[in-house]
């Protein structure tokens, strides 16, 4: 169990929004920062930035259907140890503050998945996911400069 008395931490949209803007060596900094990739691993971003688009597709589209195939897919690339993107992972961090999330959000998607929903995710992360939205960024550091 974890509290998250802020909501999603900011960078999670930022992040993602930066992934499908393409921003590669901007993600690449922030998951560095947040602790994704270690300061001992030296990754090239736009390596990354291939890694992650595969796995935001739903985020991109204005309405997206989960489904059991598209999840076999994600998992047998990541999972298969000739493919880039697994070796690729295996370099990468979880922090333990995003355990709690990835979970969540894992499970989230594998139920999604099952019932084979179709969902206009890009609308509900632009309503409800700090930092997604450009402004959001702008706000948020507005915020922080006021607060100090």
């Amino acid at each position: 169990m974890d509290r998250l008395p802020g909501g999603l931490p900011a960078t999670i949209g930022e992040s993602l929004r930066m992934t499908i803007d393409g921003e590669a060596e901007a993600v690449y900094e922030l998951l560095r920062e947040e602790g994704f990739v270690k300061e001992t691993i030296d990754l090239d971003p736009d390596a990354v930035l291939d890694y992650l688009l595969p796995i935001i597709e739903p985020a991109q589209a204005d309405e997206f259907t989960f489904t059991r195939g598209w999840m076999r897919g994600q998992a047998a690339r990541i999972a298969d140890v000739r493919s880039p993107a697994h070796q690729l992972g295996k370099q990468l961090n979880l922090p333990p503050s995003y355990l709690l999330i990835h979970r969540v959000t894992l499970s989230t998607i594998g139920v999604l998945c099952q019932l084979g929903a179709t969902v206009r995710l890009r609308h509900e992360l632009e309503e409800w996911l700090p930092g997604f939205l450009a402004d959001d960024h702008a706000e948020a550091e507005e915020a922080a400069a006021a607060g100090a």
